[in-house]
C-alpha cells in the first residue's frame, strides 16, 4: 500500500486561494496519510504573498483544528511554516515563529537583496523578474544565482528548520537558459558546494513539484545535475507538492520518483506520527 507525504502546502492564509480544510478534503479523498501545512512566515516587512503577524495565530487555530477534526480517520495532519532565510534580516529557527508552536519548519531562499530598490525575489512573475534583471549591474545575469547560493549556504548553516526547499528555485524564471547557464562550471560548483555542506548537517531536502504544477519549469526542483550531486553525497530527500490548490497534490509525484530514480536513488524520508523520519521505498510513495 502506498503510503502519501507532503509537507508543503500552502492555503488561503498566504498565496493560495483555497481554504485549508478543502486541502485536507482532497488529500483524504486521493489517500494521503500525512500532509503538513507550510503558509509563507510573516517577515519583519510587508508582503501581499506572506502572512502577516496578525494572521499567525488564526492560522495555527485552524490547522489544529483541522488536526483534531481528522485524527481518528488516517489522515494525519501538521502545523508548519515555511520561513525564509534573509542574511542578517530573518532565518528559521528565529525565536519569533514559536509563537504557535509548529510541528515543522521549512526553509527557503526566495529574497535577494541590493539589487533593487523594490522586492526583487527570484520566483516573482516574468515579466517583474525581466524589469528587474534589466537593472542588473553591468548586465550580469550571475549575480542573481550568485547570490541565491550564498543565501542558501547561509541558510544551511543557519539551521533551525527541518527540511530544506526547493533548492534551485532560482532556475523558475530561467527556461532555456534565457539569463544563465544551469550546467555551467561556475553555477554548478556553488550549487554543489550547498549540497555538500547540507550534507555533513544531515539536512533533509525535498523533490520539489511546485514548477511543474504551475508550468514554471519542466522538471522537479532540484534539476538533474543537482539531483545526482546529492544522490552521490547522501543526502536525504523528501516530496513537497508545493501545493496552492486541490489538483496540486500528488498529481506530479511520479515525475518526483522518476527524478528521484533517475539520479540514483531508492528511497525516500517522511515524517511520521511522532515527527521522526522513516524511510520509504520510492515505488511505496505513490499509488
Amino acid at each position: 500500500m502506498a503510503m502519501l507525504f507532503n509537507y508543503h502546502t500552502h492555503s488561503e492564509f498566504c498565496d493560495a486561494k483555497v481554504s485549508a480544510a478543502t486541502l485536507v478534503e482532497e488529500a483524504y479523498r486521493k489517500g494521503y496519510r500525512y500532509l503538513g501545512f507550510s503558509s509563507h512566515a510573516p517577515l519583519p516587512f510587508p508582503s501581499t504573498w506572506l502572512m502577516s503577524w496578525d494572521e499567525l495565530h488564526p492560522y495555527a487555530a485552524t490547522i489544529r483544528a483541522l488536526q483534531r477534526d481528522w485524527s481518528d480517520r488516517g489522515l494525519k495532519i501538521f502545523l508548519g511554516l515555511e520561513i525564509d532565510y534573509i542574511q542578517g534580516i530573518v532565518k528559521p529557527g528565529d525565536q519569533a515563529y514559536q509563537a504557535i508552536n509548529p510541528d515543522f519548519r521549512l526553509g527557503s531562499v526566495h529574497f535577494l537583496q541590493g539589487l533593487s530598490e523594490d522586492e526583487f525575489t527570484v520566483d516573482e512573475p516574468a515579466d517583474l523578474f525581466e524589469r528587474h534583471m534589466s537593472q542588473a549591474p553591468r548586465g550580469d545575469a550571475s549575480i542573481i544565482w550568485k547570490q541565491y547560493y550564498q543565501n542558501m549556504m547561509g541558510l544551511v548553516e543557519a539551521g533551525g528548520f527541518d527540511i530544506l526547499c526547493h533548492f534551485d528555485l532560482v532556475k523558475k524564471n530561467n527556461s532555456g537558459g534565457r539569463w544563465f547557464d544551469e550546467e555551467s562550471p561556475a553555477y554548478l560548483d556553488a550549487a554543489f558546494s550547498v549540497v555538500d555542506r547540507a550534507a555533513e548537517l544531515d539536512i533533509v531536502a525535498e523533490i520539489n513539484t511546485g514548477g511543474l504544477a504551475r508550468g514554471s519549469t519542466n522538471s522537479p526542483y532540484p534539476s538533474p545535475s543537482i539531483l545526482r550531486r546529492m544522490r552521490e553525497v547522501g543526502l536525504r530527500l523528501t516530496i513537497g507538492d508545493d501545493a496552492h490548490s486541490p489538483e496540486h497534490l500528488g498529481n506530479y509525484r511520479k515525475a518526483a520518483v522518476e527524478a528521484a530514480r533517475a539520479a540514483g536513488y531508492t528511497s525516500f524520508w517522511y515524517l511520521d506520527d511522532v515527527l521522526s523520519w522513516k524511510e520509504i521505498g520510492l515505488d511505496e510513495s505513490i499509488k
